[in-house]
């Protein structure tokens, strides 16, 4: 059963009921009732309860690095569960524990057992919570956004692996999510929520082929469509950048990030990359966690200072650069977070947020000025003027990402890293997110580098797509050839583990297994012209 809607909708809320895992402040109503196995939860205590979370009901939480103990090492964690409930020895707690996670996929497991949260990628970190929850065996596993911050590949080998674990159990899972790509490939029926209400129920199949809900056809309308054409102006823009009438703005010649492991050990987080933006454009660049793509936005702006390599920006090389230079230099270059959150100063207002940058650049003349420009900013970005007195708490997550937006346009850039600026946001709130940054674009003549995860995103956004694998750019052509026609084997994997938002689909085996052995390799430093404008590492 997948529960779906906007952020707020109370999928969360009514997953913790079911737990009892509300705060104390929570008012449960008269007739609110939760029936499990033939029980009345609502009526039972809190220590009758202890006995059935985790025994009888595993909960798999959004984030798994905030529902780990970054105390305790892993194999503690899930063998806690088995003592409380079970009364077994330690020695045989770590057997099971040990079995558990060799069942949920994890290698090496006698090495990981010893390590700590921190230690591990986030698609291992989720696998050990979802451990947590199967340790016992219990007849309902509640998900909640269990892949969402997720790879395309490792969310795909999550939803395998839940489907496989099912099948071997029989256990019972009601999963929660904003991606209808997952609702299609793991549910039979749906329940879709909104503002606390149950607005829609029915197969998934009657739900998306035949929904009767407004709200529901919103949200389906907001699904990034794969097949879907570029417009005239599009495929105009690509004429321009292929035959070479269109202004360079950024050329990355060589461009390598290294970082020491110690004991002469070192991590190629990016590996001798070259690229060009042209102005005006949005360039893609996808792959896995750990692929390099966060770290090239980061030394492109000099975040991160680069081991080697040139980056050309309007004609010089920003790398050459001194302090005084580079604060000039980033007027015209800025960054855009994936975190809206944690990215913004919890302490300050809206007005300071945003109007610090004008401080720092003295880019308004008096407080009136200031006060003046955030709120044309505001406007720009589609949030309310008064917002400007608020602080960031106040806030859902696509609001805060706007705030985010109009931060960085305060200097008036020319070309912005956005890193990976959706990947915690519904797909309603994603569509508005990319409607707004489309028309930026269009009126301020903005260049854009957009990392993501998200490939249907990617295409609907993204002019050019650079594929990026082990610090390596291995394939970089215009979106819709890249989706039509991959030639990398690592880009055919990563467009089959697309969760594909339509349930014939996926029930006629359309998506190829995620697992399918493709041989990737990096024999080259240089990408190589396969196809007229087609470029490919080999």
């Amino acid at each position: 059963m997948g529960i779906v809607g906007e952020s707020g909708s109370g999928k969360s809320v009514s997953a913790r009921s079911i737990m009892q895992l509300l705060g104390k402040n929570a008012i449960v109503g008269e007739k609110s009732s939760i029936r499990f196995n033939g029980e009345e939860i609502t009526e039972k205590t809190e220590k009758e309860m202890r006995k059935i979370r985790g025994k009888d009901i595993g909960m798999i939480f959004q984030d798994p690095m905030t529902s780990l103990n970054p105390t305790m090492k892993i194999g503690e964690q899930i063998s806690e569960s088995i003592q409380i409930h079970e009364e077994v020895s330690k020695k045989e707690a770590a057997k099971r524990t040990k079995e558990i996670m060799d069942l949920v996929g994890i290698p090496d497991v006698n090495e990981r057992f010893a390590q700590y949260p921190h230690e591990l990628s986030g698609g291992m970190r989720q696998r050990i919570v979802i451990a947590i929850a199967l340790a016992c065996h219990p007849k309902l596993l509640i998900a909640d956004e269990p892949t969402t911050a997720l790879d395309v590949t490792i969310q795909a080998q999550i939803l395998e692996l839940l489907k496989d674990i099912q099948e071997k159990t029989g256990t019972s899972i009601l999963l929660i999510t904003h991606d209808f790509g997952v609702v299609a490939n793991m549910c039979e029926n749906i329940v879709v929520m909104n503002q606390g209400k149950v607005v829609e129920t029915g197969s998934t199949k009657e739900i998306f082929t035949n929904p009767k809900e407004d709200y529901t056809k919103r949200l389906l309308a907001a699904i990034p469509n794969l097949h879907e054409q570029k417009t005239r102006e599009a495929k105009e823009k690509l004429i321009k950048i292929y035959s070479g009438t269109q202004e360079k703005i950024l050329e990355v010649n060589g461009l390598s990030k290294h970082f020491p492991l110690g004991r002469n050990a070192t991590l190629k987080a990016v590996d001798n990359i070259s690229f060009e933006i042209f102005r005006g454009e949005t360039l893609g660049l996808v792959g896995e966690s750990g692929s390099g793509k966060s770290t090239t936005g980061r030394a492109i702006l000099r975040l991160h200072e680069p081991t080697y390599g040139e980056t050309i920006f309007n004609g010089l090389d920003i790398n050459r650069f001194k302090n005084r230079q580079m604060k000039n230099m980033r007027k015209k270059v800025q960054f855009v977070f994936q975190d809206p959150y944690s990215s913004l100063n919890p302490r300050q207002k809206v007005e300071d947020i945003i109007g610090e940058a004008l401080d720092i650049h003295k880019l308004a003349k008096s407080k009136l000025k200031r006060k003046q420009r955030v709120e044309e900013l505001l406007d720009l970005v589609g949030l309310d003027r008064s917002f400007s007195q608020r602080f960031p708490h106040e806030f859902s997550g696509g609001q805060r990402q706007r705030i985010g937006i109009a931060r960085a346009l305060a200097v008036e850039p020319d070309f912005i890293v956005l890193d990976e600026p959706l990947s915690a946001l519904d797909a309603s709130v994603q569509a508005q997110i990319v409607d707004l940054l489309e028309d930026l674009q269009k009126k301020l003549n903005l260049t854009y580098l957009f990392i993501a995860h998200d490939l249907a995103t990617v295409k609907k956004i993204s002019d050019r797509v650079a594929v990026m694998y082990k610090g390596n750019i291995v394939e970089l052509t215009d979106s819709e050839e890249l989706f039509e026609n991959p030639i990398h084997n690592y880009t055919k994997k990563l467009l089959s583990a697309i969760p594909v938002p339509d349930p014939h689909y996926e029930a006629t085996g359309g998506q190829v297994s995620p697992d399918e052995e493709l041989e990737i390799t990096i024999e080259g430093q240089e990408l190589t012209e396969v196809k007229p404008n087609h470029w490919v590492l080999q």
